[in-house]
């Protein structure tokens, strides 16, 4: 992985909370701060996740109701094997 330096201005608290995680965990600033960056960017990928499912969920529904009785995994399957 290539690296890149940067600077990152903080308001005085913040940044001495974090010196002082970094302490308590015996390990650099630096570290903190990207796993901190990296956690966050987990979490909106699974929100973004979750909102996808609560979409396809709602047209799954939305579909079985505009073919009641129809199941769509059998059409798909037969479509499948037409080709």
């Amino acid at each position: 992985m290539k690296w890149v330096t940067t600077n990152i201005r903080f308001p005085e608290d913040m940044y001495m909370e974090l010196k002082m995680e970094a302490a308590q965990k015996r390990s650099s600033m630096a570290d903190v701060i990207r796993k901190k960056v990296a956690t966050k960017k987990l979490v909106k990928k699974r929100k973004n996740v979750n909102k996808l499912l609560k979409e396809m969920d709602e047209i799954a529904k939305e579909i079985s109701r505009q073919n009641p009785g129809v199941s769509l995994s059998e059409k798909l399957i037969e479509m499948r094997y037409e080709q």
